[in-house]
């Protein structure tokens, strides 16, 4: 993401018309763990949650915790595979990710938390119809 463009200039001209940011775009994207998709028993996606307000790696424990309270946690499928869609830190070295689908690591307590979710907070089993 470029940022340049975003944090330029003094905040105090942001959201005016002399804003530095006018007439600039930020660019890229900004990829941010704390949301997950709800389905009902029959495997109906019916919403999704998303959490923000502290690491991408909290706000995806949060929401998985809330969705289980919800029991709306029955997934048919996600990028880790059938049923699943925790989030998944698998970066190399080089900032690769074998999945496609990697996240960078935040603190090891909220990773190892991460990590045990499917153990933790285990995910519904869908009713077949």
């Amino acid at each position: 993401m470029a940022t340049d463009a975003a944090y330029n200039g003094d905040p105090i001209y942001f959201g005016q018309s002399n804003d530095p940011m006018v007439g600039k775009k930020i660019g890229g994207v900004n990829v941010l763990g704390g949301g997950l998709a709800l389905y009902r028993a029959d495997g109906t996606l019916v919403g999704a949650i998303g959490i923000s307000g502290d690491t991408s790696c909290t706000d995806h424990i949060v929401a998985w915790r809330v969705r289980d309270r919800l029991t709306l946690d029955y997934v048919p499928a996600g990028p880790a595979g059938a049923a699943k869609d925790n989030i998944i830190h698998d970066l190399n070295g080089t900032g690769a990710s074998p999945s496609g689908f990697g996240h960078p690591a935040c603190d090891p307590g909220s990773v190892g938390i991460a990590t045990n979710l499917t153990s933790t907070n285990p995910l519904n089993t869908i009713t077949p119809q």
